[in-house]
């Protein structure tokens, strides 16, 4: 995985870009009064050490596994966390005349750099250092020890001074073992097949060329000539088509751009023509004609036509400025293109994989290497970044193959030339809408059609798939394509251009919401953020990957490590065992030995093997089915799915070899979750018929079932008659189950069926003592401690799988809970007439069910302030993020029926009149056919503005939950049997 994807490593690069070349000249000696130091004095030394190893080193870091990510994301946390608790504030105060007045202009304008306003979200301290290191250009720091008065950070004398230490440390080895862990895996360059230098930018020294920002530069352009076609109301006759190279973004600032423009009087037409841009108001060039400015562009390029000139354009920040022309040594106008387009390569099949074939029948030169691949897709990445938010038509028009065409170079006269990508405006052109990250939901249009170039390019072969210019329309397809990608990982790897895919569809979920005030150049400069680093950066990994020419054998470093510890001035001999490196340690496995008697177990190391942070025990593959006592049903597949990511050992892996009951229609997964066989179950489909038919089968088929857990998402009550709250992600395990729609109507209203018969009955006594122990906060307590560690191990297993965006946190800027009788329906009433409509009971139409609240414009005014809420932002700004999605657990009553909720005002009545802490669909036809227990995680609040962005990760938490609490149920003694050991 890319470090990039975690907000604390991008945090950690922000602080360690403003320091590089800006620490002054530092040995123990010179911090120190006369005499012997003293142990603070000696820790900050230490630390002075660490802190400059981190920010001075060079260590270049591609990808990290995903087995170590969620360690490395912690471990940077911790330091991040502990470094902010350090930042010299009086440092900072005595600059805060010149920096505050800077920082608030740049507050107000939104022009703070990118790096930095990710800082100080979670670490303000550090986001006010960094802001202020990089107002001031000059000037040499020590970080915490050293004379003078420009110290970065004071090293407290408390207690928290060793934890401070440690987590340096830590920090310190993990960054230098992931640098020799990349260093080592680094693939070979491969070999192009096409003239490079159309697409590569010169590689002087380096094998990556220095961002220059994330500026914009063809749009500039590209918008003001279609701008002054719109002027001369002839912007629906001319397209034009750009030439593309990363040298604009790689190169000088100055670099023009070569640009094909049609012709309004003859389409044949093709004029060649160069632009620049300026920030000058005057413009000469030396022996070519200057036109006037008032000369419209359409003449211009007709007479340029007549006299076969090439045609110059000079754009400012206020737009077109300046048009000139001179007669080229080759032809500037081109007849009838006869370059092909990228649908011609694709169907001449020049795109497909090389084989051995190829090369022996001399056809290999003819078709496109991968390199050459992600060059080209490196090209287009980087025209998305610039042109996203113009006026232009990229959906249908610019990202479709037959829009971008390989012309020959008539310069340089070589076969293979550049590319091109053709662009027009878009229809019924419109200011910057101010909402535009509401726009970047699933099946955006821009992103939906890019994701498929890219398939295009790399499969080398076209997608028949029509893209919609509304968002939810392209829903389906936008699944469709999330399949194939997961699909593709799982069987091909999980490379830098499959992230790249994966970063169109899921651009999304990198977005934060829309806030109040937020202006559309931030809004703008987030999304442009999120594409580079998405998108742009996984392709830039490909076509210049990091040089391995630095490579250092592990036992260099090692010698370098306890050197530079023996430098340190002042540490004691118990501190300086402290850096030694960690020896790593494989987890231990119990693995029965069948030369022992009675199925013992003889204690083994596996090497590689780790499902959870307890040792596992294995006892063999069950005989029968009578040898399974717990059962977990789900009724939708992204529940099964979560909790089959929490299974340890599949006993059906190669098969079934249990069978089923004769008229047992359900089908089975079987397996091993900790020490405890159990089987899963997944319902042909939601509701309480499908329920009770289930169940039935499942118990005539496994006749020995003690506990049935019914797993799955539910909707959650915001505020139970206990005064608890309830968030997103907790999870409800039920102390009973209502059934609130069995009953009579009568004129004056509904009343439910509540005779004994008519009652649901009790847990089974067994049931009813697990759940009493789970009502004390010692055990409940412990349950969550639990679940949150399962949840991690899920997240992490799910990122093996290629499917770790499923399980993200989706965090408390999407966990918004409106007042029961806000509608879910258009708010504008130029759009609908429901928009008229203000009480709970009107009507609303259809169309506003399938949108989202951003799409509606649900108003943040009518949210209701949560307390636990806000803990949970403050634990995400202070970078805790696993603390921050831990669910909490409560024991209560849930509710079931056969009807979705989708009204607040009806769930808080019936929560209210009956003590409901959820609603589910399926627990009454379970619960008096086997003896059983819900697991249920909130996925939204059964009211009018439900969705399904939280339904994978709430199934995460209900399974993790499960999990844990299958690890408190005590087994009853068996007689001793014997088992098959595979």
């Amino acid at each position: 995985m890319l470090p990039t994807r975690s907000a604390a490593w991008n945090g950690f690069q922000a602080l360690k870009s403003r320091l590089i070349g800006r620490l002054a000249a530092f040995s123990g000696e010179q911090s120190h009064a006369s005499g012997r130091p003293s142990q603070l004095e000696n820790d900050a030394d230490l630390l002075e050490f660490d802190l400059r190893d981190i920010f001075s080193a060079s260590h270049i870091i591609a990808d990290i596994p995903v087995v170590t990510y969620s360690n490395m994301e912690q471990t940077v946390q911790n330091f991040l966390h502990y470094l902010n608790t350090i930042v010299n504030r009086d440092f900072i105060n005595s600059h805060s005349d010149s920096f505050r007045g800077r920082s608030s202009s740049l507050s107000e304008r939104g022009s703070l750099p990118c790096d930095i306003k990710i800082l100080s979200q979670q670490y303000r301290q550090l986001g006010a250092l960094a802001e202020l290191l990089d107002t001031r250009s000059s000037g040499y720091f020590n970080l915490v020890a050293g004379p003078g008065s420009k110290l970065l950070f004071e090293l407290p004398e408390g207690y928290e001074r060793g934890d401070i230490l440690e987590a340096t440390r830590k920090w310190r080895e993990l960054i230098e073992e992931l640098a020799v862990q990349s260093r080592h895996s680094l693939p070979d360059q491969p070999v192009g097949l096409l003239d490079h230098s159309i697409y590569y930018a010169e590689e002087t020294g380096k094998n990556q060329p220095e961002p220059q920002g994330l500026q914009k530069r063809a749009s500039v352009i590209v918008n003001s000539i279609f701008k002054e076609f719109k002027q001369q109301r002839c912007a629906e006759g001319h397209e034009l088509k750009l030439r593309v190279s990363n040298e604009w973004y790689a190169g000088s600032n100055q670099k023009p751009l070569d640009i094909l423009l049609s012709c309004c009087l003859d389409e044949e037409f093709w004029q060649d023509t160069q632009c620049t841009t300026t920030t000058t108001t005057t413009f000469h060039r030396n022996g070519i004609s200057s036109r006037k400015r008032s000369e419209a562009v359409c003449s211009a390029i007709q007479q340029a036509n007549a006299r076969h000139e090439k045609l110059y354009f000079l754009v400012t920040e206020n737009g077109l400025f300046d048009i000139s022309s001179e007669r080229p040594s080759t032809p500037a106008m081109l007849k009838n293109l006869t370059g092909p387009t990228l649908s011609d390569l694709l169907e001449q099949r020049a795109f497909r994989r090389i084989t051995p074939r190829d090369y022996l029948n001399g056809t290999a030169c003819d078709i496109v290497g991968s390199r050459d691949k992600a060059a080209i897709a490196l090209c287009l990445a980087r025209c998305l970044m610039d042109f996203f938010d113009e006026e232009v038509d990229l959906a249908s028009y610019s990202w479709n193959s037959e829009k971008i065409w390989f012309l020959p170079d008539t310069q340089s006269r070589q076969k293979s030339g550049p590319f091109y990508v053709s662009l027009r405006p878009a229809s019924g052109l419109t200011e910057s809408n101010p909402d535009l990250l509401r726009l970047f939901g699933p099946g955006n249009p821009i992103l939906l059609s890019f994701a498929r170039l890219l398939l295009e390019i790399e499969g080398g072969e076209k997608l028949s798939m029509a893209i919609h210019p509304t968002n939810t329309a392209n829903t389906q397809k936008w699944g469709q394509m999330c399949g194939f990608v997961d699909v593709a990982a799982e069987k091909a790897g999980d490379g830098n251009y499959l992230k790249a895919v994966e970063g169109c569809l899921y651009l999304h979920m990198s977005l934060p919401r829309v806030q109040d005030g937020m202006s559309t150049t931030e809004a703008k400069e987030l999304v442009r953020q999120a594409i580079y680093e998405k998108i742009v950066h996984n392709l830039e990994l490909l076509v210049h990957p990091p040089s391995s020419n630095s490579k250092r054998k592990w036992q260099e470093t090692s010698t370098i490590h306890n050197h530079r510890a023996e430098k340190r001035p002042f540490v004691s001999p118990q501190r300086s065992r402290t850096l030694q490196r960690p020896r790593f340690v494989s987890p231990e496995i119990m693995i029965p030995d069948p030369h022992l008697p009675n199925g013992a177990e003889l204690e083994r190391p596996v090497v590689g093997q780790h499902t959870s942070d307890v040792p596992v025990r294995t006892t063999g593959r069950p005989a029968s089915r009578d040898d399974f006592e717990r059962a977990i049903l789900c009724a939708l597949p992204e529940e099964f799915d979560a909790m089959s990511l929490l299974i340890d050992e599949f006993w059906d892996e190669f098969g079934d070899t249990f069978n089923r009951a004769d008229g047992d229609t359900n089908t089975y997964t079987t397996g091993r979750i900790g020490k405890l066989d159990a089987v899963l179950v997944l319902l042909p489909s939601m509701g309480t018929v499908s329920a009770a038919s289930a169940a039935a089968s499942l118990r005539s088929s496994y006749t020995q079932l003690k506990l049935v857990l019914v797993t799955g998402v539910c909707a959650g009550v915001p505020n139970p008659e206990t005064g608890v709250e309830i968030l997103l992600g907790d999870v409800i395990i039920s102390k009973t189950v209502i059934q609130y729609d069995r009953g009579r109507q009568y004129a004056d209203g509904f009343q439910i069926r509540d005779t004994v018969e008519d009652n649901l009955g009790r847990p089974a006594k067994n049931i009813r003592n697990l759940l009493a122990m789970f009502g004390t906060y010692h055990a409940r307590e412990r349950l969550e401690k639990r679940a949150a560690a399962f949840l991690g191990n899920l997240q992490s297993t799910a990122g093996l799988k290629k499917r770790g965006e499923k399980y993200r946190y989706p965090g408390t800027s999407h966990d918004n809970l409106f007042k029961p009788g806000y509608q879910h329906k258009h708010h504008s009433a130029t759009t609908c007439e429901c928009a008229h409509h203000h009480e709970a009971s009107d009507r609303v139409c259809n169309e506003s069910r399938r949108l989202s609240c951003d799409e509606l414009g649900c108003g943040s005014e009518h949210l209701v302030s949560r307390e636990r809420l806000k803990d949970r932002r403050k634990q995400e700004a202070d970078g805790k993020i696993m603390e921050a999605q831990a669910p909490s657990i409560f024991l209560g009553r849930i509710g079931s029926g056969d009807k979705v909720l989708k009204s607040g005002v009806d769930r808080d009545r019936l929560a209210s009149q009956h003590e409901l802490f959820a609603f589910e669909m399926e627990a009454t036809g379970v619960w008096d056919e086997v003896p059983c227990i819900l697991v249920k995680a909130v996925c939204d609040y059964g009211d009018s503005h439900k969705n399904k962005l939280w339904q994978n990760f709430s199934a995460a938490t209900a399974a993790a939950t499960t999990k844990a609490l299958l690890e408190r149920y005590i087994q009853t003694d068996k007689p001793a049997k014997s088992y098959s050991v595979c």
